[in-house]
């Protein structure tokens, strides 16, 4: 492998490496559940009753 050949895979990784990572965190974003939680005036956690533990 020639330091050209290497050059250019170097670029073509860090070339797709932003839109790869965009796109899977938008697929997290999308697909993955991330149970929000809210917090009283106390600071304590406010349990969630209405999903009954999804």
């Amino acid at each position: 492998m020639t330091p050209d050949t290497a050059l250019w895979l170097a670029g073509i990784g860090i070339a797709l490496a932003v839109p790869v990572t965009f796109m899977v965190a938008n697929w997290v974003r999308k697909n993955v559940d991330h149970g929000e939680m809210r917090f009283g005036p106390d600071g304590k956690v406010i349990e969630d009753r209405d999903h009954g533990g999804e």
